[in-house]
């Protein structure tokens, strides 16, 4: 009789584990779960990283465009007008300013390949904190979906080991007035005690997933609403 009640204890827990299972899926609050990944985008210090350093390849674009500046020099030269209007140092020389542009012909022909060259440097940054945010979001999501399943492991043990304790502490009086044997009673506490250790290690488990979500999106999770 008292093994058939320590079976039906077990069993229990086992309809409650896959009662757990088949509604782990609509547990999920997707508005929540984007909200999470818009802030680990918006946190998260490595995204930050490669968010930089796109930008800081596209201002290289702009540098390198500028650098078809550098292939113009202008220079002027000044003459008084007093000056005697000939000058036998220089009978090209007029009087007032004289301005000259010039411009160097291999800096000219080299800027298109440096323009090119950034930009494609540009590109591949971008390409990059694309993939990152692809992957930090399947992070976010896998890390959220771990924090729902040991949520929901805790429910079921924290329920198996109120359960197991109330029929532990029931045979414990029934031994006690002498209706079940030492050995019946000994089996339920040890079930009891197994039950509590379960609990345990699932509210543990669940402090190390919450720890790894608010890690990613950089705010505690009663914050984020």
């Amino acid at each position: 009789m008292m093994r058939a009640a320590i079976f039906s204890v077990v069993l229990f827990l086992s309809l409650n584990v896959a009662d757990a299972q088949e509604s782990f899926i609509g547990n999920i609050n997707y508005p929540l779960l984007q909200k999470y990944v818009d802030l680990a985008k918006q946190n998260y210090p490595k995204r930050k990283m490669y968010k930089a350093s796109e930008l800081s390849a596209k201002a290289k674009v702009g540098v390198a465009k500028a650098t078809y500046l550098d292939a113009f020099t202008a220079s002027y030269y000044y003459r008084p007008d007093n000056s005697a209007i000939i000058n036998t140092t220089n009978p090209y020389s007029i009087n007032g300013v004289q301005l000259g542009i010039y411009f160097n012909l291999g800096i000219l022909f080299r800027t298109p390949a440096y323009v090119r060259q950034a930009k494609e440097e540009h590109n591949e940054k971008i390409y990059q904190a694309k993939e990152y945010d692809i992957l930090l979001e399947s992070e976010v999501k896998q890390t959220y979906y771990e924090y729902l399943r040991q949520s929901s492991d805790l429910k079921v043990k924290a329920q198996a080991y109120t359960d197991n304790k109330a029929a532990s502490d029931g045979l414990k009086f029934k031994f006690e007035k002498g209706e079940v044997t030492l050995d019946d009673y000994t089996k339920a506490k040890s079930i009891t005690s197994y039950s509590n250790s379960e609990r345990l290690l699932a509210e543990l488990n669940l402090l190390k997933a919450k720890d790894s979500l608010e890690a990613l999106i950089g705010e505690k999770l009663e914050n984020v609403k």
